[in-house]
């Protein structure tokens, strides 16, 4: 009897798992949305419908949407369209740059990205090669290509950095920098002014360790602007 019963209870454990996995969208299906299309198609369609006319499009990670998100910087700039999504690798960034970039017909595209690839274990050869198929793919569009080097974290406030060491940093931002010689593409610098003299996040400048504070957004308004000066 004691048989039977484990044999029952594996088999229901086995009918659960199966059901719960089974309930769960694949993370590659259309449901599941893994390069989150959704997040601005409204915006966009709403942007497209408008008169307004599109200069630069700023597709990154939580770097470029926080920033956003704060009032007076320099995405309420008429004609910069903010298109950063918290959390995303570099190779959702590329899922979504025909809708969110391309598709919006933009002179210029700022592409921003790199540290979420690298903290679940991307190397920074793989996270360069996105950038360039992103920065291809607009070059072929006829838009102008500017892309941020990665920015630094620290553990000021509690571990954060793992993977994202100042080494391998280094190692993304150089790979950046040659990549965008050879592409005739515009790097902008965001890690030199947030960077300690150990190359860590400074912890005047940020939040909690890898997103920058008021301060450190202040630093990086006018290299941004100024880079992007032709597109005002």
């Amino acid at each position: 009897m004691r048989f039977h019963n484990a044999v029952a209870c594996a088999f229901a454990a086995i009918v659960l798992s199966t059901y719960t996995l089974a309930a769960a969208p694949p993370t590659n299906s259309a449901e599941a949305d893994f390069g989150q299309l959704k997040f601005y198609r409204t915006a966009n369609e709403r942007l497209l419908a408008s008169p307004q006319k599109v200069d630069v499009v700023f597709l990154g990670d939580s770097i470029t949407q926080i920033w956003g998100a704060h009032p007076k910087t320099w995405f309420s700039e008429p004609g910069w369209i903010n298109r950063g999504i918290g959390g995303q690798t570099t190779s959702q960034l590329l899922l979504r740059e025909k809708q969110d970039a391309l598709d919006l017909h933009p002179r210029a595209i700022l592409l921003e990205g790199g540290s979420n690839d690298m903290r679940i274990g991307f190397t920074p050869e793989e996270i360069r090669d996105n950038f360039l198929t992103m920065g291809e793919l607009a070059e072929a569009h006829h838009i102008a290509v500017f892309v941020a080097t990665m920015t630094p974290t620290c553990d000021c406030f509690r571990p954060l950095s793992g993977l994202r060491t100042v080494e391998r940093i280094h190692e993304l931002n150089q790979l950046l920098a040659a990549m965008c010689k050879a592409r005739h593409w515009r790097l902008i610098d965001l890690n030199t002014p947030l960077a300690d003299a150990q190359g860590r996040m400074n912890q005047n400048l940020t939040i909690d360790g890898v997103h920058p504070n008021d301060k450190g957004y202040y630093l990086l308004a006018p290299i941004v602007e100024k880079n992007l000066r032709s597109y005002r």
